[in-house]
């Protein structure tokens, strides 16, 4: 049996193009170190002998490139998690940007429906839904499918409400969600509001420009260095002056363009404004 813990650059580059020919999606943009691993665990759960058997399933069985496409994909964990960030966002929201006729937002890069759903709760609780145009994009159909429809188990749905009560003791999510059999759904009401678009970050045109608040939390650790600049870039001309980007405390601009346009206004959150 092949050591799937040491793949080569040739097999990595077999399963990029692989993956890119059948499904156009550019595994090349994520960091070799973190692709590596992930198409390792994959093939192991999964019982492939080798990356050669892999790549081979993945030509014949069209089925499985979404599946491998779902674990290759990082996803978020839960809703609220790290209140201090959530916080300081939402202090941002209502006193910075509630004043705003409209509210432009973009979430790039979703791999989960934990973010997004956050805000969408935030604007809620805050009466600003009325007034917010939300994008929300990935290169993954699949992440923008399971966003889109948003269904939390019950553990998930467990964590997420002891976040929210750190941050709002007297409160719950319950009103955000619908009750079904095992499983929740989050707010289809505020779901609709959501523009969902899928799009290569590291290649294609924004949704739009002039956004007052960009969410890219903790995203950019996965990218390669020339992806990780381009989207930054992208990300910092689609702001409008005096516009917020939320990156998360693992994140920095260090040796991107944006880093003189931008002014840190939350150092232990990383999040800036763009400067007027």
């Amino acid at each position: 049996m092949e050591d799937l813990t040491n793949i080569t650059d040739e097999e990595l580059r077999r399963v990029i193009q692989t993956v890119r020919t059948i499904d156009d999606i550019d595994l090349g943009q994520f960091q070799p170190v973190i692709l590596r691993h992930r198409i390792c665990r994959f093939a192991v759960l999964q019982g492939y002998e080798s990356v050669s058997k892999l790549v081979e399933k993945l030509i014949s069985d069209r089925s499985l490139i979404h599946i491998f496409l779902q674990k290759i994909a990082v996803p978020t964990t839960e809703m609220f998690r790290d209140a201090e960030f959530w916080t300081e966002l939402e202090a941002i929201i209502t006193d910075k940007l509630s004043a705003e006729r409209f509210i432009k937002i973009w979430v790039p890069d979703i791999c989960g429906d934990d973010e997004l759903n956050t805000l969408l709760v935030i604007l809620s609780r805050n009466n600003l839904m009325h007034k917010a145009t939300i994008y929300a994009t990935s290169q993954f159909q699949q992440a923008i499918d399971d966003s889109r429809d948003s269904y939390i188990d019950t553990k998930k749905f467990e964590i997420s409400d002891a976040n929210f009560k750190r941050i709002n003791s007297d409160n719950s999510l319950l009103p955000y969600l619908e009750r079904l059999d095992k499983y929740y759904k989050f707010s289809p009401t505020l779901l609709d509001k959501v523009i969902f678009i899928k799009q290569n970050l590291g290649k294609d045109t924004p949704p739009d420009k002039g956004f007052n608040l960009i969410l890219f939390r903790n995203r950019c650790i996965y990218y390669n260095p020339t992806t990780r600049r381009t989207a930054i870039e992208k990300i910092g001309q689609s702001l409008m002056p005096g516009g917020y980007l939320a990156i998360g405390s693992g994140e920095n601009l260090d040796e991107t363009d944006q880093q003189s346009m931008l002014v840190q206004v939350s150092k232990n959150e990383k999040i800036y404004k763009k400067k007027q």
